[in-house]
């Protein structure tokens, strides 16, 4: 059963943390208490407890820029410090699972998805579909994660698959890839080679459902990636404040901002949708405050950007927490309408719950 913050008795809060947003987000004493239950939660995984700030090789593949002694472990599990300074674990192979999904199918971006609003989706055998790669990897630590999954393969460093594997999976239906997980953010490498695999035999297009925080090495070739193909490149933003953000996901959110920042200013004068914007409102912790935040921190970059506004579904160390209320996504669109941003949608509506929570 969900708690009530002992500092706010009116607002909810999860017991994994044990305060609500309101405190995560003003009261900075309480950040040591975040950091500890990420890294606890991590260690209880078999998993690396934080992100490795002393070590003298920089690891530039995402942008947690994780500071590698020889031997020391990527936050992502991924790379590994070396005598001659950072490596991949795994050569040219990824940790990654895939499956088809039917279009149109559930993507955050699917209401400005130009195949399902401009193509015939066919039937049966013929039917299009998309390429969903679900990558056991990732370089936040989202305690509400709707994929902890991830973690189980992050930890057991299976399956893996080379870029030609992975894009030996599709075939003449596959309309589009969608990369998520965990994250692509921290597998740079192979999503791009897949891409360029599967574009030049299919013409597939290419998306990316990603947290943003990502390297300033990879992103223009990624963000390149995606408009060639005409996909989209989705950011979770989470939160705008940098003590809520971390307290949520246990990393930063500077370069994930700078990264929105740099593309949104890219897509002005596009010729359809490129970058999407998602907040996923997390009752006790995303409120009508926040919301105003990161809409008008969207709506400054370009008020063009197609936003959703997501239903939470309870799970990983936030399952005590209600589902999203209708009244909480309700006042959240106009939250972001009066901010100025002109195509927003509520997301997961099949979720929203009758639940009464304070969410002001």
């Amino acid at each position: 059963m969900t708690m009530k913050c002992p500092n706010h008795p009116d607002r909810q809060a999860s017991r994994s943390l044990g305060y609500c947003g309101e405190c995560a987000a003003y009261d900075y004493s309480l950040i040591s208490n975040a950091i500890d239950v990420h890294s606890n939660s991590r260690e209880s995984m078999g998993l690396v407890r934080h992100v490795p700030g002393e070590g003298p090789s920089v690891c530039l593949d995402c942008g947690n820029h994780c500071r590698l002694d020889t031997g020391d472990i990527g936050f992502c599990h991924t790379r590994e410090g070396v005598k001659s300074g950072v490596a991949r674990r795994f050569d040219n192979r990824a940790i990654v699972s895939s499956y088809f999904d039917p279009l149109p199918t559930n993507c955050v971006a699917d209401w400005v998805c130009p195949i399902t609003k401009s193509r015939e989706l066919g039937h049966g055998r013929s039917r299009l579909k998309n390429l969903a790669v679900f990558y056991g990897s990732c370089n936040s630590d989202c305690l509400f994660c709707q994929n902890s999954n991830y973690q189980i393969m992050m930890k057991s460093e299976k399956p893996l698959m080379t870029p030609e594997e992975l894009a030996d999976v599709a075939d003449a239906n596959t309309a589009c890839v969608c990369y998520f997980g965990g994250d692509p953010a921290c597998n740079p490498i192979h999503s791009l080679e897949t891409s360029e695999l599967l574009f030049a035999k299919w013409q597939t297009r290419v998306c990316y459902e990603t947290n943003g925080n990502l390297s300033g090495k990879w992103l223009e070739r990624i963000a390149g990636s995606v408009r060639e193909s005409g996909g989209t490149i989705k950011f979770d933003l989470k939160a705008i404040s940098p003590n809520l953000y971390r307290t949520l996901t246990g990393i930063r959110n500077n370069v994930v901002l700078k990264n929105f920042r740099q593309l949104a200013g890219q897509g002005k004068g596009r010729d359809g949708e490129f970058l999407v914007a998602s907040i996923l409102l997390i009752p006790g912790y995303i409120n009508l405050k926040e919301i105003e935040l990161l809409c008008g921190f969207i709506a400054v970059c370009d008020p063009t950007i197609p936003t959703a506004l997501l239903g939470f579904s309870p799970h990983h160390q936030m399952i005590d927490l209600p589902r999203t209320s209708r009244r909480h996504a309700a006042d959240g669109f106009r939250i972001a309408r009066e901010c100025g941003l002109e195509n927003v949608r509520i997301g997961n509506e099949g979720l929203l719950s009758s639940t009464d929570y304070r969410y002001d």
